[in-house]
């Protein structure tokens, strides 16, 4: 039974730090494309969606928040981001634009990559859960120590109906996304 905690343990701590670099990397890669886009003069009404989501997602993240707070956050981003891709699609101006839509395929990559390992820690959460509770295996597993693992998904419920005052303000200042601020 310990050896089992113990590999469902390493398995939920290796495929959280596979979602968060997987995270860190669509939020540089979101940031080059804003860059990008609005060197090309993209519309900055499909840009600053984009800006705010990868912002409130920097800043629950930043702040520890939970992670159903962080996948709502994440949705949002990927909604806008989506937004986006589309528009580069259907826009003339930027359709043939290389440095637009190089930006665009590897985000496309990341989105892939990061759905996967999404699936993989909700996998592993959910073997941690099914120890910590399961009949026979939730009281040694308790007195070693072992919780219930968060899975990585939202639910309308948990997005917040408004934002906190430090998370607002991710606009677009000279190229680059402003960051929120840190409490």
């Amino acid at each position: 039974m310990v050896r089992k905690l113990r590999r469902a343990e390493a398995n939920l701590t290796a495929s959280r730090r596979l979602l968060e670099v997987e995270l860190g990397r669509r939020y540089e890669q979101v940031n080059d494309l804003i860059v990008a886009a609005r060197a090309a003069n993209m519309d900055s009404g499909v840009l600053a969606p984009l800006a705010g989501a990868r912002s409130l997602a920097l800043g629950f993240r930043e702040q520890g928040m939970t992670l159903g707070d962080q996948a709502g956050s994440e949705n949002a981003l990927s909604v806008a981001l989506h937004r986006v891709v589309l528009e580069s699609g259907n826009d003339p101006k930027v359709r043939n634009d290389w440095a637009i839509q190089r930006p665009v395929l590897e985000l496309q990559r990341t989105e892939q990559r990061l759905v996967g390992a999404a699936r993989v820690y909700n996998t592993s959460a959910t073997a941690m859960n099914s120890l910590v509770g399961g009949i026979g295996t939730a009281p040694v597993v308790r007195v070693l120590g072992a919780r219930k693992a968060p899975l990585f998904e939202a639910t309308l419920a948990e997005l917040p109906a408004e934002l906190p005052a430090e998370l607002r303000g991710g606009e677009l200042t000279g190229g680059e996304v402003a960051e929120s601020a840190s409490v």
